[in-house]
């Protein structure tokens, strides 16, 4: 039995060695839909949201990225869309096709009526699907946690928004691209 683990073991470990090398590019992005009711009575509120990263590889397996954000929210029931955009810088730490990250995103957003800014931490975990030479599915969900003070015209208020999404979307790593670090 010992020895069964210790063979399971040295392949999981010997298959998560350099899955993604240093020196590997990364582009992706992840688009999801969302569309809910308050109650059965509400108008629906439908939510669109694209998330392009780009990152870099500063050593075997561990990634830095930076990620962009834009939110597009309307419904009947709403005089203006609102609108939100967001950057942030992170990092993701691959094994094998599974991977976690953190990360620091501001946005700014707009629904006509206010405008105002807002800082969160984001937490993102998912699985790698290869369909091709260096191109992958990305089934990913995303965590967004408000800190701080919004910014604007809600400056006066706590960011205590939350956001948890599931998305869909592809992913490219150009091998050894060369050495940035």
């Amino acid at each position: 039995m010992k020895r069964l683990f210790f063979v399971i073991l040295s392949i999981l470990l010997v298959s998560s060695l350099a899955a993604f090398e240093k020196g590997t590019v990364n582009m992706g992005g992840m688009i999801s839909f969302n569309s809910y009711k308050i109650d059965s009575d509400a108008d629906a509120v439908n939510t669109f949201m694209v998330m392009p990263y780009g990152g870099y590889f500063i050593t075997d397996n561990i990634m830095a990225e930076a990620i962009l954000a834009y939110n597009h929210e309307n419904s009947d029931s709403y005089e203006d869309p609102y609108n939100g955009f967001g950057f942030g810088l992170g990092g993701r730490y691959f094994y094998n096709n599974i991977y976690g990250g953190v990360g620091f995103k501001i946005t700014s957003e707009d629904n006509g009526v206010t405008d105002y800014s807002a800082k969160y931490l984001q937490f993102k975990g998912g699985y790698l699907f290869n369909i091709a030479k260096n191109v992958y599915l990305d089934l990913g969900a995303v965590y967004d946690m408000g800190i701080g003070e919004y910014g604007g015209d809600l400056e006066d208020f706590d960011n205590e928004q939350s956001d948890f999404t599931i998305g869909l979307g592809i992913e490219v790593f150009l091998e050894r691209i060369g050495s940035f670090f």
